[in-house]
């Protein structure tokens, strides 16, 4: 039996990245509605809300009825479903087994797991929030080097994308590409949050997240970091990812500061 072909997924993570779009798919989820129904919900104009309808349409995610001069616009949840068992169903099923096996592993040791690491850090970048974002984006560029010569850092910037070190770019994260998968774009808001589900190159039986929040302060950005991981950890590990977190925050300041 030949192996079974997944439709590509990132265009409809690229169509949710916008959160109008998302807002259309809410409306939606009642029962269709016209296109003059929807854009009494946005205070942008009728050609701009036109514009998220074709996107989305293009993805799958609206199909398109004409009545006459009316348009009526239906929400396709199979496109998100597909999306879903794709990517979100595997990762959430993985970690539920590694937050249980790491429980189990607790109580029959007569104890409660605790977080192996609990890091809250921030950093005020003197640029706008999408001047941050922009930089932050470009993150394989200013990383602090923590991973072996021979590797390349890979950031893919979207939901399900992938983040870790790779021989070849356009390699996979598996023994044969010789590399590490440190974890996987959870949440994915431009100017706003990015979060990165996985353990981050740390060995053993653990499950963590890191996330980033960009907040507007006048004409600078505060960026507050959370980065937490169940399991066990050890200490010269804890104190590497505390020291770690400091130097990446500052190099991101650096990067966003220096284009101008």
């Amino acid at each position: 039996m030949g192996r079974q072909v997944i439709p590509e997924t990132e265009p409809i993570w690229r169509a949710l990245a916008d959160p109008s779009r998302r807002a259309l798919l809410d409306l939606m989820s009642d029962g269709p509605m016209t296109t003059q129904q929807l854009c009494a919900y946005f205070p942008t104009s009728r050609y701009a809300i036109m514009g998220h309808l074709t996107v989305l349409a293009e993805v799958g995610l609206v199909l398109v009825e004409r009545r006459g001069r009316e348009r009526l616009n239906h929400l396709n949840p199979v496109p998100l479903q597909l999306a879903y068992d794709r990517w979100l169903k595997p990762l959430s099923a993985s970690a539920a087994a590694m937050l249980t096996g790491l429980r189990a592993a607790a109580e029959s040791a007569g104890g409660i797991m605790d977080l192996g690491i609990d890091i809250r850090a921030e950093h005020v970048v003197r640029r706008d929030a999408t001047a941050t974002w922009d930089a932050l984006m470009r993150l394989a560029a200013w990383w602090p080097r923590c991973w072996p010569e021979s590797e390349n850092l890979v950031f893919e910037a979207h939901v399900g994308g992938r983040l870790g070190t790779l021989e070849a770019p356009d390699t996979s994260f598996d023994v044969q590409g010789g590399g590490t998968l440190w974890g996987v774009v959870e949440e994915f808001y431009p100017a706003r949050t990015l979060t990165v589900r996985g353990a981050m190159g740390l060995c053993g039986p653990v499950s963590g997240y890191w996330r980033m929040d960009l907040v507007p302060e006048d004409d600078a950005t505060r960026v507050t970091l959370q980065h937490q991981v169940a399991g066990l950890v050890s200490d010269e590990d804890r104190d590497c990812f505390a020291t770690g977190w400091i130097r990446t925050l500052r190099a991101l300041a650096s990067a966003a500061e220096a284009k101008r």
